[in-house]
């Protein structure tokens, strides 16, 4: 398990099969990203994908409505090229 030294937040952690990377914004949202074990930490990467994709694509749209499951294409098609850009991701 990986944590933020001193500060006992959870970034991550590793099973035999597959890393979990964890984020929450101070709002309470929380974004998970599943990955092979090999990969770095990808916390930067939440922490990007939450403040450029999420906050402009969910957050900022009258039509999508937070207290329901994000059902946006425009979300999905920016998440979709941004995971596809992360050295990380293997098709």
């Amino acid at each position: 398990m990986s944590s933020s030294p001193g500060t006992g937040v959870f970034k991550s952690f590793n099973t035999s099969k597959y890393k979990l990377h964890y984020w929450e914004s101070p709002t309470g949202i929380k974004l998970v990203l599943n990955t092979s074990t090999d990969v770095e930490p990808c916390h930067d990467h939440l922490s990007t994908l939450y403040h450029h994709i999420f906050i402009q694509t969910v957050v900022k749209n009258p039509l999508v409505p937070l207290t329901e499951p994000i059902n946006s294409s425009l979300f999905v098609t920016k998440l979709d090229a941004f995971i596809k850009q992360q050295t990380f991701f293997q098709d």
